[in-house]
């Protein structure tokens, strides 16, 4: 009986160090699904994935420049269509050059004049329309303006030199100079005189058929060479006139006269203006 005892006691013996070491081994590797001690008291943690950056997308472009536009033109130019209603404000391009060209002459198709001429000392004074006395009130151009005859000790460098038969006149501002006394004097516009921008504050008109551009008493047209100085258009109608005019009594009849030309007060779309008289 004793030797049955002691290999029973032997036998528990064995399966208690077996079941002891099992229970080691779990210990010291725990099951995959079961929480690691040190983490449970802390909160779960998650990785955020790095943002792709789209670099074609936030590249700064420089502005795109049109080099076919805004290029070689002036300030916006106060534009005046007819008799001086307002039009649009336009950009006055550069045509031609400043210079000379004598040559060019308009081809005007004026209308036969229906109504008879105004008779005075020998000669006769034709327009188109009915006269309309109104006091004469001088047009102010701006400070750069000056009538025929204002002297000037100097220029603004800007001024441009334009030569016409060994005459050196000078340009400016819609202003013709020629030298005199040590300064320059203001002088009637040489006929063909060309300029490559209008002043600003011009009028368009319509003169003949042929497009005119009016401004201090100048008249121009529009040539390859540029705007050219003419002569006043035969029933051409201005808005008004600069200082300078003189009025001229004949017979009781008071015209308008400057830089040689003969302007007859009329109304036209209930708006005081003066037309260019033709003598004969």
């Amino acid at each position: 009986m004793s030797s049955i005892k002691k290999i029973h006691w032997l036998v528990l013996g064995s399966l208690s160090l077996i079941l002891i070491s099992r229970q080691t081994v779990s210990a010291q590797h725990p099951k995959p699904n079961a929480p690691h001690p040190a983490a449970a008291n802390h909160p779960a943690t998650f990785s955020r994935p790095t943002p792709v950056v789209n670099h074609s997308a936030q590249v700064s472009r420089a502005p795109e420049v049109r080099r076919n536009e805004a290029i070689n033109r002036s300030a916006p130019v106060a534009h005046r269509d007819g008799i001086g209603r307002p039009g649009e404000v336009r950009r006055a391009e550069v045509h031609g050059a400043y210079g000379y060209h004598p040559g060019y002459h308009p081809a005007y198709h004026y209308e036969p004049y229906r109504r008879a001429p105004y008779m005075y000392g020998g000669h006769r004074y034709y327009a188109y329309h009915n006269y309309y006395y109104h006091p004469y009130r001088p047009y102010v151009y701006g400070a750069y303006w000056h009538p025929v005859g204002f002297f000037v000790a100097s220029l603004a460098a800007a001024a441009v030199i334009i030569s016409i038969e060994n005459q050196h006149y000078r340009y400016y501002q819609g202003v013709y100079y020629s030298p005199y006394n040590g300064g320059y004097r203001a002088v009637a516009p040489p006929i063909g005189a060309t300029i490559a921008v209008l002043p600003e504050g011009y009028a368009t008109l319509d003169a003949g058929g042929v497009s005119a551009f009016y401004y201090g008493g100048t008249f121009y047209t529009l040539t390859d060479a540029g705007y050219q100085v003419i002569a006043p258009p035969q029933g051409a109608i201005v808005n008004n006139l600069p200082d300078g005019a003189v009025a001229t009594n004949m017979g009781g009849t008071t015209y308008m006269k400057y830089n040689d030309t003969f302007y007859q007060p009329v109304q036209v779309d209930n708006q005081n203006a003066y037309e260019v008289v033709q003598v004969q």
